[in-house]
């Protein structure tokens, strides 16, 4: 794997954390190194399935259940803000 790629996703993707946060969407505390290495690993996981099985693997579909199950029964209190609630 390209280290250099890696990196870069990473990267990207804290930039994208940092506006929600800039923007108040998530939570000021919110662990932008740790949620950016989460998800890029599990991106880079469902490449790799969708590879090894011959395109039977729906990266679509295996996102949509990550965010749902993940990011909304774990994250949600962690990370987003409610609309009442103050950063």
């Amino acid at each position: 794997m390209d280290s250099k790629k890696w990196q870069y996703d990473i990267n990207m993707l804290q930039d994208i954390l940092k506006v929600a946060v800039k923007n108040k969407e998530l939570k000021k505390n919110a662990p932008i190194e740790l949620i950016s290495n989460i998800i890029i690993s599990q991106l880079y996981g469902m490449m790799l399935c969708w590879c090894m099985s011959n395109e039977e693997f729906n990266p679509k579909q295996w996102t949509e259940k990550f965010c749902n199950f993940q990011l909304k029964k774990y994250w949600n209190n962690i990370l987003f803000r409610r609309k009442n609630e103050k950063n």
